[in-house]
């Protein structure tokens, strides 16, 4: 999995590409990191190339909606495919995130 961080006016959009899985994590860190040093408080986790998402994924989901928390951030994640919507939906991942088609 790769990311671009990309302004838009007062939002930074985080737009993956590929498949987040468990080798992902030290990229998820250095999300987490730039969350940390922003001043932007809304944040859009593009997860529209994520073909499936696994435990692992939704974990690393997880740490950046803490880090956004205690930052005063708020995540929306928009453009889930079927397969990572229903993982969400399962996973009552919208008590969490703000998700968007």
């Amino acid at each position: 999995m790769e990311y671009s961080l990309i302004d838009e006016n007062d939002v930074k959009r985080v737009a993956f590409y590929g498949n987040i899985k468990a080798s992902s994590r030290h990229k998820i860190l250095e999300i987490a990191k730039a969350m940390a040093t922003s001043d932007q408080k809304k944040w859009i986790l593009d997860v529209h190339e994520f073909d499936y998402i696994d435990s692992s994924g939704l974990g690393m989901l997880i740490e950046l909606h803490e880090q956004a928390e205690s930052k005063g951030i708020a995540l929306t994640i928009t453009g889930a495919k079927p397969m990572v919507r229903r993982m969400f939906d399962l996973s009552k991942f919208d008590r969490l995130f703000k998700i968007v088609d």
